[in-house]
């Protein structure tokens, strides 16, 4: 899966340096973004999925403790959440037709993380 430059404001809550954020497509064609916050010698990579509501960029400072013990961290804005794709022309609604829809969400991010040769 390509992935592309997306924003990532990390002076909402600044994390790991060396962050980045990118757009991955679902297997219905919705975008989601994802950060990537790495950690200097990696361990392995925790893969952060944020409740309702929440957004990325929130995560960075946990980002940093999880970096700190040497884990590298993926987060994702869920459709509907933070900059990825709205199913409703109102923004401030939260949509999917499906609970299963946020699962095409998860493989997104499962690719990402393959893409990025994040480590295990």
């Amino acid at each position: 899966m390509p992935l592309s430059d997306a924003p990532l404001f990390t002076d909402v809550h600044p994390g790991p340096t060396g962050a980045s954020a990118h757009w991955a497509d679902t297997s219905d064609g919705k975008r989601i973004r994802v950060a990537h916050w790495p950690a200097e010698a990696p361990k392995g990579t925790v893969l952060l999925f944020p409740g309702r509501t929440e957004y990325i960029e929130k995560y960075g400072t946990c980002a940093g403790e999880l970096a700190a013990r040497g884990l590298s961290t993926l987060a994702v804005d869920w459709r509907g959440q933070g900059l990825a794709d709205r199913l409703l022309p109102d923004r401030t609604v939260g949509h999917v037709d499906l609970f299963a829809d946020y699962q095409k969400d998860v493989a997104a991010v499962l690719q990402a993380a393959r893409a990025l040769d994040l480590p295990r």
